[in-house]
């Protein structure tokens, strides 16, 4: 009998930009952990979630997290689960595991390159090395892996073998060396939704303007590219004439990035993280989308004072110093909210203090002062997951 070993890979060769999964669409009672030591908080539609994040959904909840290389996965109700690894290295390979510790949960994605995913349940795991669709379920005594369209190498202690579409496997835990292998998908009732978020998120038109394949859905619903001779195609979304980047939503801090914003706007998870804002006299606000993947945590300007920090879009290109005014500066573009040291969090709703001479009340500055870092962080732990909380191996496919 053959032991499910997800091999475990020298820090060192992680040496790629940091990635965040976008929590999108959900239903119901959904909650996330970003790391050990924070506290579950509810769902928020444009949350980053960086690996080690939990996710539990209620009796009659849904959520869609969407992968920086535009796979999807989605969990249905009364599930627990973990984005067990998600990691860039150096060559700029994506190595991901996903862990469903209990519950339901499909997945949609055709890796590119050398990227490889992997899914893990109690007692097995699938890799996906071409396009497919699979959904997985974990239950106390066994787990089942169906594959819905595509094709799959599944591992369990008992045997590793390629799945192919129309193909379910069920294992217990328990007893791993058994497993049993039926050659057709039972339907159930949530696969009408992920099928029906499969066809939302397909061939998004903004593809063609972006290099991010998360989050193009939204732009498509919610504004149009138009062509400029300095900038190239940009996008204009379909906004009030008062509307300002960064003004509806909040910040919450991240130990890997610092202050993050946590856009309120449906669709401001590519607009607030890769790219940057432009106010162009008669055309309004124009977002000019990034030249490169690495994810940002917010492109502002910042303006502290003795209650509050103020912030604001940094035009495209500008290489701005605080010693310098910003070129879109305007106490209007301007958002306000009361800030005290160690704040985690910073909400702009309902401040009502904006100065009325924020340069005799502030100064500028390129982020503002790091929250106190407990020592409790680093020996916070949570109970291990059934289905495994490990990192797994690169491929070495050619």
């Amino acid at each position: 009998m053959r032991p499910l070993v997800l091999l475990l890979v020298p820090a060192a060769l992680f040496a790629g930009p940091a990635r965040f999964a976008r929590l999108g669409e959900f239903e119901g009672e959904v909650e996330a952990q970003l790391h050990a030591a924070d506290p579950r908080i509810a769902a928020q539609r444009n949350l980053p979630l960086p690996e080690l994040a939990w996710l539990r959904t209620g009796d009659a909840s849904t959520v869609e997290i969407e992968l920086d290389e535009g796979s999807a996965w989605r969990l249905g109700p009364g599930s627990l689960a973990e984005i067990s690894d998600y990691s860039r290295l150096s060559t700029g390979q994506r190595v991901t595991l996903l862990s469903l510790d209990r519950g339901l949960a499909y997945f949609t994605g055709e890796p590119e390159g050398k990227d490889a995913p992997t899914l893990a349940v109690p007692g097995a795991q699938i890799t996906l090395h071409q396009g497919a669709r699979v959904r997985l379920e974990a239950q106390e005594s066994w787990s089942q892996i169906a594959v819905i369209e595509g094709l799959v190498r599944f591992s369990s202690p008992a045997a590793e073998l390629d799945l192919h579409e129309g193909q379910t496997v069920r294992v217990e835990p328990a007893n791993p060396a058994r497993f049993f292998l039926y050659r057709e998908v039972k339907r159930m009732d949530l696969d009408s939704w992920s099928e029906d978020r499969d066809k939302v998120l397909a061939a998004p038109v903004s593809a063609r303007y972006v290099l991010q394949r998360y989050g193009l859905a939204d732009l498509d619903a919610n504004g149009e590219w138009i062509p400029t001779e300095d900038m190239g195609n940009v996008w204009k979304p379909k906004t009030t004439a008062r509307w300002t980047p960064y003004r509806d939503g909040h910040w919450l801090w991240y130990d890997a990035l610092g202050y993050t914003w946590v856009s309120g706007d449906a669709w401001g998870w590519l607009t607030d993280h890769y790219g940057r804002w432009l106010q162009r006299e008669g055309t309004g606000w124009i977002w000019v989308p990034s030249q490169s993947t690495v994810f940002k945590p917010g492109e502002v300007y910042w303006l502290i004072g003795a209650k509050f920090a103020g912030w604001g879009p940094l035009a495209p290109g500008e290489a701005w110093k605080p010693a310098a005014q910003p070129q879109q500066f305007s106490n209007a573009n301007t958002t306000y909210a009361r800030f005290r040291q160690d704040a985690r969090l910073i909400d702009p709703a309902g401040f009502q203090d904006r100065p009325k001479d924020p340069l005799g009340a502030a100064a500028f500055a390129l982020a503002l002062p790091s929250p106190a870092f407990p020592a409790g962080r680093l020996d916070a732990v949570r109970p291990v997951l059934r289905a495994g909380s490990t990192r797994v191996a690169p491929s070495c496919r050619v």
